[in-house]
């Protein structure tokens, strides 16, 4: 009866003793996966079964910062000290004469087909479709670009923010296409004004807009789409000249033409002191001309 129940108790003693055994060799099997995730890094799953988030240590994550931030200032440097990019003045040029020129076939057509006479039968009918013409010309004379001369939208704008700095005074991403929604009515006014005038929708005044227009896009096109920054400083300042330019021109055929068209030269004013604000703190500077990348000998 002894060894019985001896026996008996040693069996039962047995799986708390293998069940402590298995738990030891586990803690230890679990140990070693730690480490060898540790060295490798953690993966989690999050969101739903198969998505895998690959975390870093602190280190490693500053590492790769430090190895990012050398290769941009490499990109940086290279561009810098790059030789001038003659190529893209010329393209910069011929785009904007190509833009200048399908518009101005554009409107002699309208003006040979339709304005001429309704100017003279029927001015009210030809200073609306004068108007609507050039408001639409407004937002989309880059129809006529060669070049990509994409507007930012006002999610890209906020992302550039993030991207860029921008001097403490910018306006909101909401305030650009408002005022540039306001600016569009004004030149459509006032190119009214000076067609009611003329009768000749190819007047040189308006021809002055058309090459205001034109410039623009060619702007919109180094900054928006190749970004760049000091390429962009300097043709702002021929976009902000045109302005100044059509404001002129508009003034001599109608001086109250001149007055409405005005706001565009101020805010074109404001703009290109930002544009040259956003270029100066954004450290290292951008070259002000268009350049090939450093070539370096084998």
């Amino acid at each position: 009866m002894d060894a019985l129940a001896t026996a008996r108790g040693a069996f039962r003693g047995a799986p708390a003793a293998l069940t402590t055994r298995t738990k030891a060799r586990r803690a230890r099997r679990g140990a070693g996966a730690g480490a060898a995730r540790a060295s490798v890094g953690s993966v989690s799953f999050r969101g739903g079964p198969g998505t895998a988030f690959m975390s870093r240590s602190p280190k490693d994550a500053a590492t790769l910062d430090r190895a990012r931030r050398a290769q941009a200032w490499i990109d940086s440097w290279v561009v810098r000290t790059g030789d001038v990019d003659a190529l893209a003045l010329v393209k910069y040029a011929l785009a904007t004469c190509a833009e200048v020129g399908g518009i101005a076939l554009a409107l002699a057509a309208a003006q040979k087909y339709a304005l001429a006479s309704l100017h003279a039968t029927n001015l009210g009918a030809a200073k609306a479709i004068v108007a609507v013409m050039f408001f639409m010309l407004a937002f989309r004379s880059r129809v006529f670009s060669p070049l990509n001369a994409s507007r930012p939208k006002i999610a890209n704008e906020r992302l550039a923010k993030k991207q860029k700095k921008r001097p403490s005074w910018t306006p909101p991403a909401i305030v650009f296409p408002l005022v540039w929604i306001s600016m569009g009515f004004l030149r459509a006014l006032s190119t009214m004004l000076v067609f009611a005038q003329t009768g000749v929708v190819t007047h040189p005044a308006i021809l002055a807009l058309v090459a205001h227009l034109s410039i623009g896009d060619t702007w919109n096109s180094i900054n928006n789409v190749e970004k760049k920054l000091g390429v962009a400083a300097v043709g702002v300042l021929f976009v902000v000249g045109s302005a100044y330019n059509v404001v002129y021109q508009y003034y001599k055929v109608v001086p109250t033409a001149g007055y409405v068209i005005a706001p565009l030269a101020v805010w074109l004013t404001i703009a290109t002191t930002l544009v040259w604000g956003i270029w100066c703190i954004n450290t290292p500077r951008e070259p002000l001309y268009p350049t090939k990348p450093r070539k370096f000998n084998n």
